[in-house]
């Protein structure tokens, strides 16, 4: 949620996050849940629905496909686009998953970063890896995770087009910092690894067809509209309070 730019009061965060599990039946659950819930409500954005005269018509507008709707009209149900109450109703179910954010302030990145699009491809790769190293090792301290057993990460990410300086490809570059160990030149530090083998299976999805994405945009997008309210009246108590929620909180820089 957001954007990585300099300067622009509208966009002084920027927001990775999403919904994590440790076994499939978990995921599945969850999906069955969620899509449950948005069903019930997405025929009421959809633009087309006062218009519905007859059974045939609602039914249509309720089966949300947008490659049979005629006029393309049935939204995918955004966190900007929700009614309150639903938009509650929808943050409940997922508060009660596992979930991860990281925050990375604009106004404190080095001048460097907003040089060109492959240096804030960069810093975005470089904040993802950041964010699941950190939620690997509190699995790791929760015992969820045996770091001396071999990890599959299935990770599914909104669709965008990825840009980077960095020498590897994303779900490269994240089984090196995992399995490997990093080294960092610039300060003569190495971090060293913390699973002894992983491997990396990375998708990006279309979220108007994947329930599991369109749950990350919410959860995001809500935790952004939480950052400008703290931003605004500078209580951090409050914020702490209402995204206690969360399981793994990062901010960056």
């Amino acid at each position: 949620s957001g954007q990585i730019v300099q300067n622009n009061p509208e966009q002084l965060v920027f927001v990775y996050g999403g919904v994590y599990f440790l076994s499939k039946q978990e995921s599945d659950d969850f999906l069955r849940q969620y899509k449950s819930l948005v069903n019930s409500l997405k025929s009421k954005y959809c633009k087309d629905y006062s218009n519905t005269q007859t059974s045939l018509e609602l039914n249509h507008c309720l089966n949300h496909d947008s490659n049979n709707c005629a006029v393309g009209d049935c939204p995918e149900l955004k966190s900007y686009n929700l009614e309150k109450d639903d938009r509650r109703r929808l943050l409940n179910l997922i508060k009660k998953q596992r979930n991860s954010v990281v925050i990375v302030n604009n106004t404190k990145l080095h001048q460097n970063i907003f040089a060109s699009k492959e240096s804030i491809g960069r810093f975005k790769d470089y904040a993802i890896k950041r964010e699941l190293k950190n939620i690997i090792m509190d699995l790791i301290s929760s015992r969820d995770i045996d770091p001396n057993l071999p990890v599959v990460l299935h990770l599914n990410f909104d669709q965008q087009t990825t840009v980077s300086n960095g020498y590897y490809d994303l779900s490269s570059s994240i089984k090196e910092e995992l399995q490997f160990g990093i080294q960092n030149f610039d300060y003569g530090k190495f971090f060293p690894p913390i699973l002894k083998e992983v491997k990396i299976k990375l998708k990006y999805k279309n979220s108007y067809n994947n329930y599991n994405v369109q749950a990350a945009d919410l959860l995001v997008g809500d935790v952004r509209h939480k950052c400008y309210y703290y931003f605004k009246d500078g209580n951090f108590e409050l914020f702490k309070r209402n995204t206690a929620f969360i399981d793994n909180i990062l901010f960056l820089p």
